[in-house]
């Protein structure tokens, strides 16, 4: 075929057939070479130790030191009105039982009784006035106020036979609601909270 553009038309024109490759023949594959083997003696194995499994070592690691944040320290105050607290629960009781037990002469027996239980409760709670707890310091308060209302009332009705124990129960009851409302108190119980 020439360089030159072919011109006219398509039947004049050669059609152009590429080479054929020639087909593919077989890999051919060489062997690997093998290398000679050489005998050598047969090996004993070491014997073999049990592995006991132990603790692994730490290394002591050197923290810079994280600065504690200390509890809050319980107050005189709150030992204080914890076992005063304990005190009036048990007069109470004993003063509970006895106008149970006096019957119709001393006081009505709804006081008897507002007493006897008024004590235990608060006997109850006294414990839980030492652990730091704000709810046990509002019970507290509350079953004095009304230890202080029952006391007056029992005085009232009983006389001067009941006049000497019913002011030391509320002289009791006062000194509990100061000391539970004290500063270091409430620090305490409001701080123990967090």
């Amino acid at each position: 075929m020439s360089d030159q553009p072919v011109t006219g038309s398509p039947e004049s024109v050669e059609p152009v057939v590429a080479p054929v490759a020639a087909a593919p023949t077989e890999p051919v594959f060489e062997p690997a070479p093998v290398e000679p083997v050489v005998e050598t003696a047969p090996v004993e194995a070491a014997p073999v130790e049990p592995v006991v499994a132990s603790e692994p070592v730490v290394e002591p690691y050197e923290a810079e030191p994280v600065a504690a944040v200390p509890a809050p320290t319980r107050p005189t105050d709150v030992a204080i009105v914890t076992v005063l607290s304990l005190l009036a629960a048990l007069g109470d009781v004993i003063a509970g039982v006895a106008f149970l037990i006096d019957g119709p002469d001393g006081a009505p027996a709804y006081i008897a009784w507002l007493l006897l239980l008024l004590g235990l409760a608060t006997a109850a709670v006294a414990g839980l006035l030492f652990t730091g707890s704000e709810f046990a310091r509002t019970l507290i308060a509350i079953f004095m106020l009304v230890r202080i209302i029952a006391h007056v009332i029992t005085w009232i009705n009983v006389g001067s036979d009941a006049a000497v124990a019913a002011m030391i129960e509320i002289l009791i009851a006062t000194v509990v609601l100061i000391l539970l409302y004290s500063k270091e108190s409430t620090a305490f119980l409001l701080g123990s909270k967090k």
